[in-house]
């Protein structure tokens, strides 16, 4: 659709960076930017404006944090038409609370910060049945997008939403053991970015247990690591970490509901 508006509510972190991936396409479509206390714009010459007037048609994306929802929805409700498509990229938040105060098409996004670089993947759930007004269009060239149940979304949150802390949390601590065995701050941390960098080439259809195998050999280095790892119970560390954040996932969404 060609000059759709599609408004952002919230120039955090995700914000902008959902943003800058759209910046990066830039085509038959204008971008508005919305936050009370903005740090930095992520678009030159663009504008950040305080307050929403109103928003007649077009996208309406929220950034926002969670808790914050219940105060948008107060300040906000009467100024959104029913014409708007509002997506929202809120862990715990599910379209059915969205469904209480608005009658519009709810779109329910789970990206993660990658979707600044125009190559990732976007799991989403929805509440109607087309691609209205072309925006899921819009979204797959950000990257590849699934559709999911929403009953999934707070494991999905977990997984995807929050991975990357997971990941990169992996490489700290990977950076910290090459200090104590001997290596520089500098020196460990271009190994541990050049070893990130490099695992995307070891992706196969084969599967990540599959691939593992053949990186190991009997009685070598890497199968000593990895029998450590399972003494150290790496399996039950990794399932209670995601299973925390699946769980905080389900709070929010009933703190939310209950409030």
């Amino acid at each position: 659709m060609v000059n759709l508006d599609i408004h952002i509510v919230g120039v955090g972190n995700l914000g902008s960076s959902l943003a800058t991936g759209l910046n990066n396409i830039n085509k038959d479509f204008n971008v508005h930017l919305y936050d009370q206390n903005p740090e930095f714009s992520p678009m030159k010459n663009s504008v950040i404006k305080n307050e929403i007037d109103f928003i007649n048609d077009g996208v309406l994306v929220l950034c926002i944090k969670p808790k914050d929802i219940k105060q948008f929805i107060s300040s906000y409700s009467d100024k959104i038409s029913d014409n708007v498509l509002i997506c929202s990229v809120l862990a715990g938040v599910e379209t059915s609370y969205f469904e209480k105060y608005f009658d519009n098409k709810i779109l329910r996004l789970m990206p993660n910060l990658s979707i600044k670089k125009n190559t990732w993947f976007i799991p989403y759930t929805k509440n109607y049945d087309d691609d209205y007004l072309s925006f899921l269009k819009i979204l797959n060239k950000l990257g590849s997008i699934s559709e999911y149940d929403e009953k999934l979304f707070h494991v999905i949150t977990s997984i995807y939403g929050s991975g990357p802390a997971w990941y990169l949390e992996l490489s700290a601590k990977i950076v910290e053991a090459g200090q104590k065995l001997g290596l520089e701050n500098a020196e460990a941390n271009r190994i541990v970015e050049e070893l990130v960098n490099s695992l995307p080439s070891l992706i196969s259809e084969e599967g990540f247990a599959k691939t593992v195998d053949k990186i190991k050999s009997p009685n070598g280095t890497t199968e000593a690591g990895l029998n450590s790892l399972e003494m150290d119970s790496f399996d039950k560390i990794i399932h209670n970490a995601i299973n925390s954040a699946t769980n905080r996932s389900k709070e929010i969404s009933q703190e939310i509901n209950n409030d």
